[in-house]
């Protein structure tokens, strides 16, 4: 059984609404010249491509991945062993972006990540993203038992 969680878009959400953007103007623009679809294609990628982490439970193999136009899976596959451990870190973003009257818009994101670490507690690759504490330790938990991984406790 694989398992693919979303962990963020590629430009974030400033970025991915401006694809939207482009998108839109390249359908307006489909019905005046051919050439919009070009635009269309940019826009879809820039709009909708976003980061993935996929895990495969049966072969205990997981990877970081690319998520092409939303839907392309694009990564190398890593095995799973017994000297790697799962963790939770918690991570805050910001997006800032300025108007064209020099105004800043911030966005921020703040989540926790179900981690694989290796045996020096290195983080390895992010495999699941959640929003709260306890969520994210019965995440731990179910992930531990499917893989067979210890929890690490990290200071983060």
């Amino acid at each position: 059984m694989q398992k693919i969680n979303r962990l963020g878009k590629l430009l974030g959400p400033v970025g991915s609404v401006a694809g939207y953007f482009i998108a839109l103007v390249g359908i307006i623009q489909l019905f005046s010249s051919f050439l919009a679809i070009v635009l269309i294609i940019i826009g879809l990628f820039i709009g909708f491509t976003s980061f993935a982490a996929q895990v495969d439970f049966g072969n205990k193999r997981f990877r970081n991945a690319l998520l092409l136009f939303g839907i392309i899976p694009v990564g190398k596959w890593q095995s799973i062993d017994s000297s790697m451990g799962l963790s939770v870190n918690r991570l805050n973003r910001a997006w800032r972006t300025y108007s064209s009257s020099n105004r800043s818009f911030d966005i921020a994101d703040s989540d926790y990540r179900i981690v694989i670490v290796d045996k020096q507690v290195n983080p390895l690759a992010d495999i699941q993203r959640v929003q709260s504490l306890e969520k994210a330790n019965e995440t731990l938990v179910y992930y531990s038992e499917k893989l067979g991984l210890p929890i690490v406790k990290q200071g983060s």
